[in-house]
């Protein structure tokens, strides 16, 4: 019988070892962390889950938080600057926000309560050939004890060695809730700042992600001490809202505004880099690269857990159709997922830069013109279509034309 170790429990382990338990392939999660201990640990990362991704969330049967007031269905964009503009679209399919401590925990649970086996224990590259011994293929689906390290890096897909961003995530009380709604600001030169509701360890709590350019106004925040002085940090934020997103500071109450909890921001940055998606162990076994191991991008399309689902179930797919785990069984999974994370690593990575032309001329029409914004709002759940439309003028132009649009005014 085909067994599967699977290193790392985010979204891409467990939904992968969900999925190949659902259909009768043993599997071993192996974690650092119990659930209790997950729940206990730092905020991971600020996660909107799309409309596929939760679809294949009730198909494994973990679609725990359905119609709460933790989903949007709207999102409003702002392009901010001397001459700001801003729309706002549906999305196809409602998305949801999920504490991710909580998200991880309760997926746990699940697959060890289905009869799934767990081994919590830190996995270092120097395990990893003694753990493949185990199993028919090893899947590795966390960078942690050096693990990404493994995989080559690929020059060629990786054109930044430092981060694009300066991250600060984190969870506040004191934002009026704006029901079914999330926001993206876009402001030139800065940065962005995102804000959507979010399921937590208590109600009415608000999400905001804040990824500032280095050296930017929006950087020092991202470096700041919240422990060293709470009231000073929540004043920093608040002076930020104002000036770079005054739509979500005019829902702030300052008498009870404030992060959380300490464990509840995260600060940081991310070099997006690509790795090679497997490698040959000394044994003649094969590792497999998934997740964030295969491709790392930076959070500003608010890809990386639904691109890790889809990717965890082409991958679980191709095993439960295999009986054998060799070479061409790895490379042919590698290239399909490729086929799919490869143009969210490139839209991600053109995000981080100076909006081309003729993204800027598109963002200009959806202000105008309802259908123009819908489409520029659901790339963010149709990211392979978002990358197709966007990296070409002509594409794009094409699109436009097509819904009226007569070109950009020019000035006298």
């Amino acid at each position: 019988m085909t067994h599967i170790g699977i290193i790392g429990a985010g979204v891409a382990g467990l939904h992968l070892g969900l999925f190949l338990q659902q259909r009768g392939v043993e599997a071993t999660i192996y974690t650092e962390k119990t659930p209790g201990e997950q729940f206990a640990s730092r905020l991971p990362a600020l996660v909107g889950r799309s409309g596929h991704t939760r679809e294949r969330e009730r198909l494994l049967g973990v679609n725990h938080w359905d119609a709460g007031s933790n989903e949007f269905g709207t999102m409003n964009i702002v392009l901010a600057g001397e001459q700001p503009l801003g729309f706002a679209g549906n999305l196809e399919r409602r998305f949801i926000a999920v504490d991710m401590r909580i998200y991880f925990a309760r997926l746990l649970e699940d697959f060890v309560a289905r009869g799934g086996n767990v081994v919590f224990r830190d996995v270092h590259a120097a395990d990893i050939d003694a753990i493949s011994e185990q199993h028919d293929l090893l899947v590795v689906a966390t960078g942690r004890g050096g693990l990404n390290a493994l995989f080559p890096r690929l020059a060629e897909h990786s054109p930044f060695d430092a981060p694009q961003r300066y991250l600060c995530t984190g969870l506040y009380r004191g934002i009026a809730p704006n029901p079914d709604n999330a926001s993206a600001i876009f402001v030139p030169e800065q940065g962005e700042v995102f804000e959507f509701p979010i399921y937590t360890f208590e109600p009415g709590i608000t999400g905001l992600g804040l990824e500032a350019v280095p050296g930017s106004a929006l950087e020092p925040i991202a470096r700041m001490n919240y422990d060293a002085d709470p009231a000073a940090f929540n004043a920093a934020m608040i002076e930020l809202l104002r000036v770079h997103a005054p739509a979500v500071h005019a829902r702030v109450d300052p008498a009870t505004f404030g992060l959380t909890r300490s464990l509840d921001l995260l600060q940081g940055g991310v070099t997006p880099s690509v790795r090679s998606g497997h490698i040959r162990l000394a044994n003649g076994k094969y590792a497999l690269a998934l997740g964030d191991v295969r491709a790392i991008n930076d959070p500003i399309t608010g890809q990386g857990a639904n691109s890790a689902s889809a990717t965890a179930w082409m991958l679980g797919a191709a095993i439960c159709a295999s009986e054998r785990f060799d070479e061409a069984f790895c490379t042919g999974i590698e290239q399909i997922i490729w086929d799919y994370i490869g143009p969210i690593a490139q839209w991600s990575n053109a995000m981080l830069q100076p909006p081309a032309p003729h993204v800027v001329e598109f963002m200009v029409a959806a202000a105008q013109f309802p259908p123009v914004a819908e489409t520029f709002v659901r790339m963010f759940e149709q990211p392979v279509r978002a990358w197709e439309m966007l990296s070409c003028p002509n594409t794009t132009g094409a699109f436009l034309k097509g819904h009226g649009w007569k070109g950009m005014p020019v000035a006298a």
